[in-house]
Formats: structure tokens, sequence, C-alpha cells
């Protein structure tokens, strides 16, 4: 059964500092216990909300070995609330004694049990809401966590630990002292492994009242983390699968980002195109104090007030279907790489029947039944496109469709060919940027057909495979070893592949990678370039659109041949309305 809608998500609508969203701040335990002169503090404060339209703030409880004490928690409770700014609770349930990269408490341990207990009381006692920080996973080797784990996968063992906390420590504790709390847990941005940290996006979105989503990104190479930019809006929408109307917004941070300031604004820009009601920025003291993050609150009151603007002009986002099972893993992130590619998808956590374009990646080969649920929807006439990943996965179960498989040989390849008469040829020569080495696809002639193919020499590789099943279709999608190559494949590749991802799109990119779409059912697509040069681009109107307007510098577009070109600048946001 869905869970109720908290009377806070209500609340919450009704006291937004903006027209279409709210924005909050987060605020550590650290930077509000060096808070003892509140005249002083506010001429710092006053940088942020000077720039930005804040409306709320999280005061954090604990964090590490750090707590607050409830009189200097309700200092800092009043002070905001004195400037208008409403307030909540937060914990951060990390390890501070440890030296492991980022530590987790020991829930095995009555000390870490305790830890929790008394900081989810705290909250509970002050705040009608609390949020959990992304801290909130399991990560912790001990000796007493292997004893307890047994012959289990640390996975396994770490999503019934994070169960029994949650149900028997977090809310029973926090609805023994206020029955009406909100508690929050907020996700972090690396969704592909959830369920090895005890994150459990079946069971814990009905376990809390609401839910929150990370939308950081960073340097996808000079970075630890792996994260391509449309993941900022790709997680959102998917979160807000994962609890419909519950999942309150986005949060996202400066960190690794002042090699560019557009790729901090980055992240606001696709989590309110992912129609977030709520944006938190993390966190207060680097936004005050840092001299390396000074410049960023005014450029985010330009952007917000920006999109306070557009967002009223953006139906519901649509997109490809993208199935993605809740506790799946396999093909980390490939969703965002497509997604720089200029494929506008729709995840979601549940198999989407009766939808005519249905995207699978190897984590849908996590569910058991996804056989049957693919051939049903391709009996009933979709569009089913699969990885090359997914191939592999799924194993002989595939040849249920095709006889193709995922061989143990690779190619490394730079030049290309498209078929222009559905895979009977392929005709041309179109070179990438760089070499990408490719798996290579075993498939028997005039039993699938390529659209796009790999040249080798005296040979050929496929790039885009597709044969017909039932009364619709299969695609397999080739995806190379490193998934950042996908953006090597040349223009005339992404337009074949786009053509047969988007074909219920009301219109279709062409032109390189690197340039995100993000497209609404009342007509509105956005794009957004993130290459490092001007470039033009086209767009193939579908759907009996025949008129298209640019919005941001208010130019009709010429539609030639149903096509309307034009010219990108890097980062900037592009708003066309499409009309009939």
């Amino acid at each position: 059964m869905e869970k109720m809608i908290h009377k806070k998500v209500a609340e919450r609508k009704s006291r937004m500092s903006y027209r279409n969203f709210n924005v909050s701040v987060y605020c550590p335990v650290g930077n509000i216990n060096q808070i003892e002169d509140f005249e002083a503090f506010d001429e710092k404060l006053r940088h942020l909300y000077s720039n930005v339209k804040l409306g709320h703030a999280y005061l954090e409880c604990y964090r590490g070995t750090e707590w607050i004490t409830k009189e200097q928690l309700l200092k800092v409770k009043a002070f905001f609330e004195s400037k208008g700014i409403a307030t909540s609770g937060g914990i951060t349930t990390c390890d501070g004694e440890k030296q492991d990269g980022f530590a987790s408490l020991c829930y095995s341990d009555e000390k870490g049990q305790d830890t929790l207990r008394r900081a989810v009381a705290l909250n509970a006692e002050v705040f009608d809401e609390f949020i959990f920080d992304d801290f909130y996973f399991l990560n912790c080797r001990c000796a007493k966590c292997v004893k307890e784990k047994g012959t289990r996968s640390w996975s396994e063992f770490r999503l019934a630990q994070k169960k029994y906390i949650t149900e028997e420590i977090v809310m029973k504790t926090a609805k023994e002292i206020n029955p009406d709390i909100n508690v929050i847990i907020k996700y972090p941005q690396w969704y592909e492994d959830y369920n090895e940290t005890g994150y459990d996006l079946i069971m814990e979105p009905a376990q809390f009242d609401t839910i929150y989503t990370g939308t950081e990104t960073r340097n996808p190479t000079y970075s630890q983390q792996h994260l391509p930019k449309y993941i900022s809006y790709f997680i959102m929408r998917y979160l807000e699968s994962a609890a419909p109307g519950r999942n309150l917004g986005g949060w996202f941070d400066p960190y690794e980002c002042s090699y560019n300031i557009t790729s901090y604004l980055e992240q606001g820009y696709l989590t309110l195109l992912g129609k977030a009601k709520e944006v938190t920025l993390f966190c207060m003291d680097s936004l005050i104090k840092d001299p390396a993050f000074l410049s960023f609150a005014p450029a985010l009151g330009q952007m917000f007030a920006e999109m306070d603007d557009w967002l009223s002009q953006l139906g519901r986002p649509i997109g490809v279907a993208a199935y993605r099972p809740g506790n799946a893993r396999g093909e980390n992130n490939v969703h965002n790489y497509l997604g720089m590619c200029g494929i506008p998808f729709e995840p979601y956590i549940e198999y989407p029947e009766g939808e005519k374009v249905i995207f699978l990646s190897e984590g849908a080969a996590w569910d058991e039944d996804i056989v049957k649920k693919m051939q049903d929807s391709m009996l009933e006439g979709a569009e089913v496109i699969v990885t090359s990943g997914f191939v592999r996965k799924l194993g002989d179960a595939f040849k249920e469709f095709v006889n193709v498989s995922y061989s143990a040989r690779k190619a490394l390849v730079n030049e290309y060919a498209i078929s222009r008469d559905k895979g009977v040829c392929v005709t041309g020569r179109y070179m990438g940027d760089k070499n990408v080495l490719i798996p290579q696809m075993d498939y028997c002639t005039n039993d699938i057909w390529e659209l796009a193919a790999a040249y080798g020499t005296d040979n050929n590789f496929p790039v885009l495979l597709r044969c017909s099943y039932g009364e619709g279709s299969l695609g397999i999608l080739t995806i190379p070893d490193n998934m950042g190559e996908l953006y090597h494949y040349p223009a005339q590749v992404w337009g074949t592949v786009r053509e047969l991802f988007c074909k219920e799109m009301p219109a279709i990119l062409e032109g390189p990678s690197k340039i995100q779409t993000f497209v609404y059912d009342n007509g509105m697509v956005v794009i957004r370039s993130d290459l490092n040069y001007y470039e033009t681009v086209s767009l193939q109107l579908k759907d009996g659109y025949t008129k298209a307007t640019e919005l941001l510098y208010g130019n009709d577009l010429p539609v030639v041949g149903g096509k309307i070109s034009m010219q990108l600048t890097p980062g900037v946001n592009y708003y066309l309305k499409l009309e009939r």
C-alpha cells in the first residue's frame, strides 16, 4: 500500500520562498556550535540570504563525535525563525573516530545504537521534522559485524540491519516523543550502490515519512565519484518514482566545483528541471565563509530567479521509459552517460507497462520476470531497447528473443557506418574523435539487422542492432567498456540511436554528444550544451509539430524540412516551445 503523504508536505507548499520552489540551507553541528555572537553571525549569514530567498534551514545536532546541546540548538532555532526562516533538525550518522574514507556508525555495537537513539531523541524533542544526511549508510566491517553477518552477503546483512535500526530505533524513538514528526531520509546520488551499503529503495520509502534526493555532481574525470552531470536530473526523477509525491527536494554542494562555477550551478538547474519542490544548499559555512565559494551565493541568486520564471512554463517531465528495479546493479550510471548524449529519460522503479518505448540496462535483468514483461510489451507493439550489458547479464535467457550474445572479444574502433534502409546495407564512413573499445556482439546475419556499425579491418561490429518481435521491436545498443567513450561516437551514429530511442518524443536532437535534452508534456523542450565550444544543432520535429519558438531570446525558429536549427552556447539553458 502506498504510504500516505505526510501533512508536512502540504505545509511546505504553503511556504515556498520562491513561487515554484523553496530554498533551504543545511547547517552542520560544527557550524552552529561556533555561534556565540548572533549579531556577528548575522553579518556572515547575510551574504547568503541577501542573495538567495532563504526559506528553510536544517540544524544538525550530531556529526561524528560532535554534539550540540539542547540549549544551543534552541537558541539557533530561535534566531533563524526570527528571520522568517523555518527550521528542521538534522543528523549525520558518521563515525568520526575511524580513519577509512567515510565511516558509518557500527550498529552491531550497542554504542552505535545508543548514539543513533540519542540523536533521534534530541531532534524529536526540538523539531517537528528532521532529516538524515546521506551518511545513514552502513560500511562497517569490524569483528562484530563480520560475526553477525555470518554466511550472508554484505548486502543482505546490511539491508536487514538497516531495516531493524530504522524500525526499532529511529521511527519508534521519534514517534514516541513526537507522534506527528516527519522523518526524512536523504539518499545519496550513488544509486547504483545503494543495496551494498544498506540503502533500500523498496523498503525504506515505506518506513520513512518522506525522502530527499542527493543531486550532487563532481568533475567526472578528476573525482573519486564518477558522476555524469545528467545524474542531477535523472536521480531526481528516479526517486520521485520510488516515493511519488513524497520526494521533498534535491540537495547539492559546491565541493570540487571551484574549477568552474557553471559546474556548480548546473546541479541546481538540473535539480529544478527535474521538478524539485525544494533545493537544499550544503553547507552553510562553506557558502558564507570559505573564500573558494564566496562568489557562489550571488550566482545562485541569479540562477534561482531565472528558474523560478521558467518553471511556471514547464509541464510534467516525460522521456524514454527507463526501468531500473530498486535494488539492482550493473552498468554504473549508463542512463546518465546516455542522458549526456541527448536522450531524455523518465525513470521507473517498477516496470513501465503500457509504454511505447522502454529502455533496459543491465540492472533491469535483475528482475526475475523481465523476460515475460518484455514479451508482453513487444507483443503489444512496444519498442524495447536493451544494452549489451543487459544481454550479458541475461545470458541464454536472452535467446528467447533473438540469437545474440556478448562475446569475450573486443574491438578498438574509430570509424562508423549507419543504415538508411533498416539494416539491409550500412553506408558512409564517419570518424569518431578518439578510439573506442567495444565488446563484439555475436549475432546471426539476416535474423537481426545493424542500424549502426563500427568498421574494423575487413570487418565491422554492431553498435545498434534491431529486429522485430511480435507487434513490436527489440533494439540492442553496444556500450563501450569505458562508458565515457560513448561521447566519441560521431553525430551520425547518435542520430541513428536517438531516432530509435526518441521516436515517441516531440523532437529529436541531431548533433554530437554532451548535449542534454529535457522534455515536458506541454510541448516544452529544454536544451543544454556541456561542450566547451559553440555548436549548431538541429531538432527534428515530430508528432505534428510545425512551429518552434526559442523563448530565451524570443526567436521564432524557421522550420525547414521538419527541422529547426540553433546555435548553442555552453552552459546556457535554451527553452523551446513547440506548437502544432
